[in-house]
């Protein structure tokens, strides 16, 4: 797809928007089902990586910060950042190719950065021409093709959109911090007016388009503190806005409702935790952790902290084990291609779902506390009989776990990837499992544990 995708004439981008919340409560099955999705950070801040001028970024390992983060502790100024974009000419991206990759891996929806804070749009957005195809010789929407290969794989499609914070529209909010001590970027904030105005003008209207063009399944937005800025008012606007063009899109807790919201997150469908944190306890609502491969987000040319597949597979078991989502993130490179690192992990994410992917995707948790040699997820079966999922982590061939208490008739046990038969023994209520010499994976061997009704 060489041309532009433009957003169909007559599109309902313009306001009035609703002034209110339209509450209800979306379909989120498929979103629980799936328990794995990838997160896609790219944009202008792809093309430096975390390096300024030879320097590297300042205050955190997060390269799509580097406007603000360059240049430490002053920033980019906003001209300079902005001449990135007569730079941003990716020839090797294939947005087929890495949704095919996702696919491989085992994932189940995509969630793609459409504007980051610094307010650059990956589509051909009428409200803004700082956008891929009005002010880059690239002139492809990027957000069009990577929906329409989703959809030719399966994948459901979710959108990252930066609500709150926005570099580029005089109005939207900028980085600051309370601690006076902190040399970071004390930008003044807009006045409630100033900020009313890239409310109107550029959030509530890109949402739109958006939606009227791409079809969504889901939103992400991005908020992490209490902030004056996103009234309640604001936020019951925003998620009318969301519920009553695309009713069964679902909407996130960071767009702000858990610290700037009355009601808490009763509005929203799912809860973001914090970059990067994986809860210990199950959640009752559908829940997801939003995770990197590496430190950074964006592409970033000197993280070279790259966690091990197994350390990621963990956190999907993990999550999956506690009734949450995990979505991996990766950082494209400026020219469109994909990290040798990233594609290893993701072809070694694959090859393990491909043989225990069902004791990970359309599971539910079990009641019992974690056990210490690893994780338990389950599935009831129509018939009765339920299937419980052993993740072993701590793997000691030829010893037993320690008793699992599961009621139930007889049992069987099986070595989920090799079909290999494993030695099970019921004592009232408690099954004894004993471990087989042989591992089948050094990072997570899975068990299938079949118990009848």
């Amino acid at each position: 797809m060489n041309e532009p995708t433009r957003l169909p004439v007559g599109s309902k981008t313009q306001g009035p928007f609703p002034s209110e919340g339209v509450f209800r409560r979306a379909d989120t099955a498929w979103f629980t089902e799936a328990r794995f999705g990838l997160f896609i950070h790219w944009g202008l801040y792809s093309i430096p990586a975390g390096v300024w001028n030879g320097v590297p970024s300042g205050r955190n390992w997060y390269a799509e910060w580097i406007q603000m983060q360059g240049n430490w502790p002053h920033g980019i100024p906003a001209q300079e950042y902005r001449a990135l974009r007569e730079r941003f000419d990716p020839v090797r991206f294939d947005a087929d190719a890495w949704m095919a990759a996702a696919a491989e891996a085992g994932m189940r929806y995509l969630i793609v950065t459409t504007k980051h804070h610094d307010g650059f749009a990956l589509w051909p957005s009428r409200v803004s021409r700082f956008n891929v195809v009005d002010a880059t010789p690239f002139r492809r929407d990027v957000v069009g093709e990577l929906a329409a290969a989703c959809r030719k794989r399966g994948l459901r499609v979710g959108f990252y959109y930066s609500h709150w914070q926005d570099w580029e529209h005089p109005g939207g909010a900028r980085p600051y911090e309370e601690n006076p001590a902190e040399p970071f970027l004390l930008h003044p904030q807009p006045s409630q007016q100033d900020f009313e105005a890239y409310w109107q003008q550029k959030c509530l209207p890109q949402v739109a388009e958006l939606i009227d063009g791409y079809a969504p399944d889901l939103f992400w937005f991005d908020n992490w503190r209490p902030d004056p800025l996103l009234t309640a008012g604001r936020l019951d606007q925003l998620i009318g806005l969301v519920h009553a063009r695309a009713p069964q899109c679902l909407i996130n807790s960071r767009i702000g409702t858990t610290w700037n919201h009355p009601q808490g997150d009763a509005g929203v469908d799912y809860l973001s935790t914090l970059d990067n944190v994986f809860p210990e306890e199950a959640i009752p609502r559908p829940w997801e952790t939003s995770g990197t491969m590496q430190r950074s987000w964006g592409c970033h040319a000197l993280d070279f902290g790259w966690k091990p597949t197994g350390q990621l597979l963990r956190h999907l078991v993990d999550n999956a084990s506690r009734g949450g989502n995990f979505q991996l993130n990766i950082g494209p490179r400026g020219d469109g291609s994909l990290p040798p690192p990233v594609i290893r992990r993701l072809r070694e994410i694959g090859a393990w779902m491909t043989v225990n992917g069902e004791a990970v995707q359309g599971t539910r948790p079990v009641r019992l506390t974690a056990p210490s040699w690893g994780r338990l997820t389950m599935r009831d079966l129509p018939d009765g009989r339920i299937w419980y999922y052993l993740h072993v982590y701590d793997w000691h061939g030829g010893q037993a776990l320690p008793a699992l208490r599961v009621p139930g008739g007889a049992a069987r046990c099986q070595v989920l990837e090799t079909g290999q038969e494993v030695q099970v023994q019921r004592l009232g209520q408690d099954l004894i499992v004993t471990l087989p010499e042989e591992q089948a994976d050094d990072r997570i061997t899975v068990l299938r544990l079949e118990v009848q009704p």
